[in-house]
């Protein structure tokens, strides 16, 4: 799970939701994991991150 976070944080993409996620390489792209970045104590707090199973909309 570290190592997802990481890679989602460092080099995925703002999920506009407050944190970064990772998609799949292929096109239309599809979100794989997200992460959301903020909680009461601090902004670069992680709050949460998961695997995301539901498709939503896809992006190229």
């Amino acid at each position: 799970m570290d190592r997802k976070i990481n890679a989602a944080i460092w080099s995925g993409s703002p999920n506009g939701r407050g944190g970064f996620s990772a998609y799949t390489a292929q096109c239309p792209s599809v979100e794989k994991f997200r992460t959301i970045i903020g909680t009461p104590a601090g902004r670069n707090d992680l709050l949460t991150a998961y695997n995301v199973t539901t498709r939503a909309a896809a992006r190229c």
